[in-house]
């Protein structure tokens, strides 16, 4: 598979190297066929545009989350159990101490 050097941030539509490696990612033999390419994921995460990760919004995300895991037939343990890590992610992603309902 083709990999732009110049662009890694991001997907350039007048770039063939990122249309070429960009029609490989999505399994296309001729990238003269394909749409506007999309915006290349970046691994860097900018947390100032989110709101602030407070208890008050956990306990809200954890919330939703069980009931949308409860939605998918699956057991009430393990949905908290699902709810609970996505809740430590979010805290290990942004540097806060995790609260001691999450575990």
């Amino acid at each position: 598979m083709s990999k732009c050097t110049v662009h890694s941030d991001f997907f350039d539509n007048n770039c063939a190297e990122c249309k070429k490696e960009y029609a490989d990612l999505k399994g296309h033999d001729d990238f003269s066929q394909m749409p506007k390419i999309e915006r290349r994921r970046t691994s860097k995460i900018e947390f100032s545009n989110y709101k602030e990760f407070t208890e008050e919004r956990a306990k809200k995300l954890y919330e939703d989350l069980i009931l949308q895991y409860l939605g998918k037939e699956i057991g009430e343990l393990e949905a908290a159990e699902r709810a609970r890590a996505i809740i430590r992610k979010q805290c290990m992603m942004r540097g806060i101490k995790v609260w001691s309902w999450v575990g």
